[in-house]
C-alpha cells in the first residue's frame, strides 16, 4: 500500500511539472565561421540539433567544422549554417501536457532513471577515434555499442522500457504503450526534461537521472 502511494506521488508530482511546462516552438539560429576561426553560438533551450542550410562554400560536417553540446552549437574551418535547435517534447504530437497524458508521461520518466553509478567514473575511454574532430570534440558522436535497439526493466515499478538509439542520435522510448522521443549527446540521454548519464555495462548499459539515483535498471541489446 504504502508504495502503491509513494508511486502515484511520485507520477502526480512530475506529471504536474510536465503540465506546467509551456511548449515551445524550434529555435532557428545562424552560426558562422569567419577566417576558419572557432565560433560558439549560444542557444536558449537545450535540443536536438540538425543543420537546416548551408551558406559557406567550405563543408559543414558534423563532429569536424560543427557540433553541439548543452552550451550551444560551435563552427569551425569557415563553416556557416542555418541549425533548427528542436524542442524537448515527452510524447508524440505533444499531447502530454495536458490531463493524463502529462501523468502518464511523468510515470515514463520516471521509469527511465537506471542504475546508481558514480559519473567520475563514466570516462568512455572508448568513445572517441577520430583525430580530426573538431574544436569541442565530438560531442554528437555515438559509438557502436550505444546504437540499436535496448530492453531493461525497472523492478522498482514493475515497467518494461524499450529504447531505439539511432546513429543520429535520436532516441525513441516506449515504456509500457506511452511513448516518448529524445536524444543523446555528450555521453548523455535526454528525455523530456530528465538528463541521465550513461555508461558501458557488457552488450549494454547502464544509466544514472542527474538528480535522482532511486530507480534501478540495466539496459540490454534487443
Amino acid at each position: 500500500m504504502q508504495l502503491k502511494i509513494k508511486l502515484l506521488t511520485c507520477v502526480t508530482i512530475i506529471g504536474a511539472a510536465l503540465v506546467s511546462t509551456p511548449v515551445t516552438a524550434d529555435q532557428n539560429v545562424s552560426c558562422k565561421s569567419r577566417k576558419h576561426e572557432y565560433k560558439m553560438c549560444r542557444v536558449d533551450t537545450h535540443g536536438y540539433v540538425r543543420l537546416a542550410k548551408e551558406h559557406s562554400r567550405s563543408k559543414c560536417v558534423q563532429g569536424r567544422t560543427w557540433d553541439y553540446d548543452r552550451r550551444g552549437i560551435w563552427v569551425d574551418g569557415n563553416c556557416w549554417a542555418d541549425f533548427v535547435v528542436e524542442t524537448r517534447h515527452h510524447t508524440d504530437g505533444h499531447k502530454d501536457h495536458n490531463g493524463k497524458n502529462a501523468v502518464a508521461a511523468g510515470a515514463a520518466i520516471a521509469l527511465l532513471a537506471a542504475v546508481a553509478i558514480s559519473a567520475s567514473k563514466n570516462k568512455h575511454e572508448d568513445r572517441y577515434h577520430d583525430e580530426d574532430y573538431g574544436h569541442s570534440g565530438h560531442s554528437s558522436y555515438l559509438p557502436r555499442w550505444m546504437v540499436g535497439e535496448f530492453k531493461g526493466y525497472n523492478m522498482q515499478y514493475g515497467a518494461d522500457v524499450n529504447l531505439v538509439i539511432s546513429e543520429e542520435g535520436r532516441v525513441k522510448a516506449n515504456v509500457q504503450g506511452t511513448k516518448l522521443h529524445g536524444y543523446v549527446n555528450d555521453g548523455r540521454l535526454y528525455i523530456g526534461d530528465a538528463e541521465f548519464y550513461i555508461e558501458r555495462a557488457g552488450e549494454g548499459f547502464n544509466t544514472v537521472q542527474n538528480g535522482d539515483r532511486s530507480n534501478k535498471v540495466h539496459y540490454s541489446r534487443r
